[in-house]
């Protein structure tokens, strides 16, 4: 059963590490196309100050909800693999991954649409793994929750 859950917990830990190296991987070369041509237009840029510092909190307010749910979730597999797996904080743990990883895709969406004005149907392609994987991290904490009750009856059992 621990060998079981060390390697989910992995696998999970793996997924989302290749996640955010291939968005920034994916992301870098948009950024400097779009670099290039504003370079290239040469005109000025027609966001004033105020929308800039609104896009500003977007990007930390998402930044700080993306790297909280990777924290968290580093957490949970270290509890994992110090041989406390079903426990209360592991669960409180999955899901703080999973709703952290739901609020950066829910700031996602108005920071892509206002100022990346990107599609709707594009923030959702693009956004479909971090979706499944907050989904996924919900679940697997109510089956972690579960799982500490069916082991707290247990216990109380003669």
């Amino acid at each position: 059963m621990k060998k079981r859950l060390n390697v989910l917990c992995v696998v999970m830990l793996s997924i989302m590490i290749a996640e955010v190296v291939l968005s920034f991987l994916f992301g870098f070369s948009d950024m400097a196309e779009g670099f290039k041509d504003g370079y290239n237009d040469g005109r000025s840029s027609t966001m004033s100050f105020s929308s800039g510092l609104i896009g500003l909190v977007f990007v930390i307010a998402i930044s700080y909800f993306g790297v909280r749910s990777f924290v968290t979730f580093v957490k949970f597999i270290l509890n994992v693999n110090r041989d406390k797996v079903f426990v209360t904080e592991n669960v409180s743990l999955l899901r703080a991954t999973g709703w952290r990883l739901l609020a950066a895709f829910v700031l996602l969406i108005p920071f892509n649409l206002w100022f990346m004005k990107v599609t709707l149907e594009t923030v959702f392609y693009n956004s479909i793994d971090s979706i499944l994987f907050s989904v996924f991290c919900l679940l697997i904490a109510e089956v972690f929750a579960i799982g500490l009750r069916l082991k707290e009856e247990q216990d109380l059992t003669i």
